[in-house]
């Protein structure tokens, strides 16, 4: 039954993707709601990395995200009825079969916002993830505690399953033992009475961790919830989900011999750290030093719109100089009705030149460390790499971009036969490119280009894809191409957009609902690979209908500014 219990991970993944991303008009704020503050004070000051959110998702925007994907929790509720079917056919001997069974039968009917909250769910809950020394612990506030122990004992009851349930000064919890040979976990997990709290904690550190697991021990410091709306503020976040890592507290934990991390693992990670010493640590941290910290968030939670962006902190200097590899690229998403718009720019030479610099600077200066040997041995192979010529197109590259327009495909999905838009190379001299590419191919001699001239149509036999018109023009900076009859009136125009703002490395913007149809053209084949009726295919047709009727357009950019690598997401519901 290995096979059923797959489908139901899938089936759980379905209904999970349905609830991401939407949303209501909302500002950056950094208020704190007494709910997220209580959550956020199980949290310990020195966690390496921490997740949460410091209010809880509006009514109406859960709401609105079980209307937009409606048809989807109605077609689960039949693969639910087939698995179930599936399960109950058969008797079986296996605990993890009867306990699918048990879930499903929860499950049934209850696939809709009322449903699972009738569970003991609150799905407009605030959520803690954090780690205790490097150990992950997770707590979800519940609107009705007693409602969940009693879904999850019913749960276990019906499955016949047999739950130890374990207590520590009357509080009460299970724990699932995990397959780790080297160091013994185990899953823990607790009813509160405000919040589920799930961790995964080494079983030989019982004494030390589940008092503070299991609330019984507060943290004498945390400052959990002023640093979530700190960097909130700062980076101009929604309060509804933020998450940021810090690489220091993280090393420090399996590199100090008193960290929490090293207690609970015991004598064996003891003895891992004894050739960890000052000068390796210092070592460690000095790499760290150039991407401290990870920060992700939600910029923008809007009814039409959901947008995440993230940042690799780095010092101001290194930041810098990395904007300072990237080249000039257009300015993309203008245009709201083409199916994709592309670009990237970086400058190939400047960028080998960085590396070769920050490789000379580890042979010069080599690391003492041992257990550092290696990037010694890398950073003089990377040297010798870095040092053999470079073509001079490659050397002189400085950036691709294409805007498509219409793209259809021919009856078997492989062969374009209708392709319109632009697409353009950017490189330092094109003029001296083209003369290069006329020695390779005379035939291309006929083709007269200069900058700033007219597009010249590019010879059929020369051409990619049948009965596809493709013309040529160049600019100062780029060669520029034309596909479609009558594309090249737009082409110079194209080679002159307005560049994108400094820094920027990539930047994306398409058409999702069509990337969606894209993807149903192969999707009975695909799913039916196994032969027989299968239920996840119409659950995945109607899945891939209704998320091409919802969405429109997702937007991706990525670019280095002087606060380091900076990347922005943004989806567009229709």
């Amino acid at each position: 039954m290995n096979k059923t219990r797959t489908q139901l991970l899938l089936l759980a993944g379905a209904l999970a993707l349905m609830l991401a991303g939407c949303g209501k008009d909302e500002p950056a704020v950094t208020d704190i709601t007494p709910e997220a503050r209580s959550l956020l004070a199980y949290v310990p000051a020195d966690t390496p990395y921490l997740a949460g959110n410091l209010a809880a998702l509006p009514d109406e925007i859960i709401d609105l995200q079980f209307q937009r994907y409606a048809p989807v929790t109605a077609e689960a509720q039949k693969v639910l009825d087939d698995l179930r079917a599936e399960l109950g056919s058969e008797s079986s001997a296996d605990s993890a079969d009867r306990l699918a069974l048990a879930v499903l039968s929860e499950l049934d009917g209850n696939l809709s916002r009322a449903g699972l909250e009738s569970l003991g769910l609150d799905l407009s809950n605030v959520q803690a993830i954090y780690g205790m020394g490097a150990f992950p612990v997770a707590r979800i506030s519940l609107s009705d505690a007693a409602t969940l122990r009693a879904t999850i004992e019913r749960v276990l009851a019906n499955a016949g399953v047999t739950a130890e349930e374990h207590r520590l000064q009357d509080v009460a919890y299970w724990r699932a033992p995990l397959d780790e040979d080297e160091v013994p976990l185990a899953l823990y997990a607790a009813v509160l009475p405000t919040h589920l709290a799930v961790g995964v904690l080494p079983t030989g550190a019982e004494a030390e961790m589940l008092p503070a697991f299991l609330g019984l021990e507060l943290p004498a410091d945390s400052d959990a919830a002023e640093r979530l709306a700190a960097l909130n503020a700062a980076h101009g976040f929604t309060p509804y989900m933020t998450f940021t890592m810090d690489l220091h507290r993280l090393a420090d934990e399996f590199m100090d011999a008193d960290s929490v991390t090293v207690r609970a693992l015991g004598a064996d990670a003891a003895a891992e750290l004894s050739g960890m010493d000052a000068t390796c640590a210092a070592e460690i941290h000095g790499i760290l030093d150039r991407f401290p910290r990870f920060t992700v968030g939600v910029s923008a939670l809007e009814t039409h719109a959901t947008a995440f962006r993230g940042i690799l902190e780095m010092p101001s200097t290194l930041g810098d100089r990395l904007q300072a590899l990237t080249a000039r690229i257009p300015a993309i998403g203008t245009a709201a009705d083409h199916v994709a718009d592309f670009a990237f720019g970086i400058k190939v030479g400047a960028a080998r030149d960085f590396l070769r610099g920050e490789a000379q600077a580890v042979v010069d200066n080599p690391y003492r460390c041992e257990r550092l040997a290696e990037l010694n041995t890398q950073a003089r192979e990377l040297i010798t790499q870095l040092d053999q010529p470079l073509p001079p197109f490659v050397n002189n590259f400085r950036g691709f971009n294409f805007s498509l327009k219409a793209l259809e495909l021919d009856s078997e999905g492989m062969i374009p036969r209708e392709v319109r838009g632009h697409a353009a190379v950017q490189v330092e001299n094109p003029q001296m490119f083209v003369g290069m590419a006329q020695m390779f191919l005379p035939d291309l001699s006929e083709m007269n280009l200069a900058p700033g001239e007219e597009p010249v149509r590019v010879p059929e036999y020369l051409g990619t894809f049948q009965n596809i018109v493709a013309y040529a023009a160049l600019s100062d900076d780029a060669i520029g191409i034309s596909l479609g009859e009558g594309e090249q009136k737009g082409l110079a125009d194209y080679l002159d957009r307005a560049s994108a703002p400094a820094g920027m490395l990539l930047a994306a913007d398409y058409d999702s609902a069509a990337w969606y149809r894209l993807q149903r053209r192969d999707l009975d084949d695909v799913l039916a690979e196994g032969g027989g009726a299968n239920p996840f295919i119409d659950l995945a047709k109607v899945a891939s209908d209704t998320f091409e009727a919802v969405n429109d357009r997702h937007r991706v950019e990525v670019k280095f500014t002087a606060d380091g690598l900076v990347f922005e997401s943004r989806y567009s519901y229709k």
